[in-house]
């Protein structure tokens, strides 16, 4: 999800700078809260295990890893 620019000090020496992008609102499983993913207008970001990672369209659903709970996201969360 993150976007870094590489950059360098007066003394040239490059530095890795996180570049700041929209967060979008977070997915939380109903159940335990935890996070499925980020809404973005009409897409969700999903990310896990840090080698997978998705962008769905609205609507969609998802099983929480931590409780099984089934979670649907239907429309844009309202900002």
């Amino acid at each position: 999800m993150a976007r870094h620019d590489l950059t360098s000090t007066e003394q040239g020496v490059p530095v890795l700078r996180h570049r700041q992008r929209p967060r979008g609102e977070d997915w939380l499983c109903s159940c335990c809260g935890k996070l499925l993913g980020r809404i973005h207008g009409h897409d969700v970001h999903i990310r896990f295990e840090r080698r997978h990672e998705y962008v769905a369209s609205l609507p969609a659903s998802a099983t929480c890893k931590r409780c099984g709970t089934l979670n649907k996201a239907r429309t844009a969360i309202a900002a």
